[in-house]
């Protein structure tokens, strides 16, 4: 199986479905609340010192892993097993990513980061499994 197969089917690809405007509307949707955690949420944090456990340091990471699962996915339009492989293609590759940090110009490695993508992950996961399930009759809209 080459790569290009292992996530995406060529059919899905020239296909717009229900799926594929739910991929993109949650894309949307969690890219709104990630700057929105980034611009108000984290300097509310900082500037009253509010002990969040972590979650604004790694608002960027937990919901940016978000932003991409739903933008691949809309892209992509992947069938199950292919996003399954997707998203944990996404999370990874995030954690290789935090990992090389300090080997990076200007890279600070931090843990929060890890676990902030780890959390997104499998929030993304886990929201791609409910649309899966939720959308049984996946509507072809149009096919080019």
């Amino acid at each position: 199986m080459s790569l290009n197969k292992f996530f995406i089917d060529e059919e899905n690809l020239k296909t717009i479905d229900t799926r594929r405007i739910v991929y993109f509307v949650m894309f949307l949707i969690s890219f709104g609340f990630t700057e929105i955690g980034r611009f108000l949420y984290r300097p509310f944090i900082y500037e009253n010192k509010i002990d969040d456990f972590g979650i604004a340091d790694s608002i960027g990471n937990s919901g940016g892993i978000i932003v991409q699962i739903f933008l691949g996915l809309a892209v992509l339009n992947s069938a199950k097993e292919k996003g399954i492989r997707l998203i944990l293609f996404f999370t990874v590759g995030y954690i290789i990513y935090e990992i090389l940090q300090p080997f990076l110009p200007k890279g600070v490695f931090d843990i929060q980061d890890i676990y902030g993508t780890l959390i997104g992950g499998l929030i993304g996961l886990f929201m791609f499994l409910l649309i899966q399930k939720a959308i049984k009759q996946n509507k072809i809209i149009y096919r080019f």
